[in-house]
């Protein structure tokens, strides 16, 4: 019979108790996967293709003169079919390591796969986000009030107040600090401000994120607008959300122990796709790198 006070190797790692953890860190760590909606339909059913529709606008209503007839309008619409992928990242670690309790090794596979995990669906999310058609600017102005209205106006809002969010390179911060129409988040009561965002201008919260790269001493910097035009048709095919991610199966964590080796390997992996699904809701907007000569 075995000694019940023995620590057998398949205890040491709970792959649940893990996948708790690491889920919640990859919440914690999210930079603009939060701006996306997640989409559950394709979880626990067959197939893993999505076809996205898009449909467009077919225009305002016109006068039409007494017994006349209306003229036919063709409606048309895109899509963006797709497959979905996984997303995987697998560490090893000796059972020596974990002997002398050096480092913790067991936390940092944690903390080393959850971000290996955001940091992918993060990059997908802003690929999806960088295909949309509205750009503003040639990157030859700075960052600014000006610059940013030009950007948000592109909207064509019909009510003020609408929120918006804007990612920025770090190397932009000092640029907006110093203009005297941006509102730093201090200066909102508790709750107001959007969570991470390090301030207001022209209407678009910013945030910070490395994952905005220069190219050509360029910077794309997107803005996303959050709230929908209308609560009834929120989320509907009449109105989508900016970026959409859909959800095949949720981050999921194994342990495999090997013996001959002495090695835990953990894997992690998540099933999903991204796409793009309302262009109207995403402008590009086009800065100068401040850092460039």
């Amino acid at each position: 019979m075995a000694d019940t006070n023995t620590t057998m190797m398949n205890q040491m790692i709970n792959p649940q108790v893990m996948g708790d953890m690491i889920t919640a860190k990859i919440e914690a760590l999210a930079k603009i996967t939060p701006y996306a909606k997640v989409d559950t339909t394709l979880v626990g059913v067959p197939g893993d293709t999505k076809t996205v529709p898009s449909w467009n606008y077919i225009g305002d209503a016109a006068d039409v003169a007494e017994g006349a007839e209306v003229p036919l309008t063709q409606m048309s619409a895109t899509s963006t079919t797709f497959t979905i992928k996984k997303a995987m990242k697998a560490v090893g670690i000796t059972q020596e390591a974990i002997n002398s309790g050096l480092g913790n090794p067991v936390g940092q596979a944690e903390a080393q796969l959850a971000k290996a995990i955001v940091g992918k669906v993060d990059n997908d999310v802003l690929d999806a986000v960088l295909t949309a058609t509205t750009i503003v600017g040639d990157g030859t102005a700075a960052i600014g009030y000006d610059a940013i209205v030009d950007a948000v106006t592109k909207f064509e809002d019909e009510e003020d107040g609408i929120d918006k969010v804007m990612f920025i390179n770090p190397k932009l911060e000092s640029v907006l600090l110093k203009d005297p129409d941006f509102l730093s988040a201090d200066k909102f009561t508790g709750g107001v401000a959007v969570n991470g965002a390090i301030g207001k201008i022209a209407g678009c919260w910013i945030k910070k994120s490395n994952k905005i790269k220069a190219k050509s001493n360029v910077f794309t910097c997107p803005i996303i607008k959050m709230e929908p035009d209308s609560a009834e048709t929120e989320y509907t095919e009449d109105e989508l959300p900016a970026v959409t991610i859909f959800l095949k199966k949720d981050t999921s964590v194994d342990h495999e122990w090997k013996p001959r080796t002495q090695v835990h390997e953990i894997t992690t992996a998540k099933y999903y796709g991204v796409a793009l699904t309302n262009a109207a809701k995403v402008v590009l907007a086009k800065f100068k790198d401040p850092s460039a000569a």
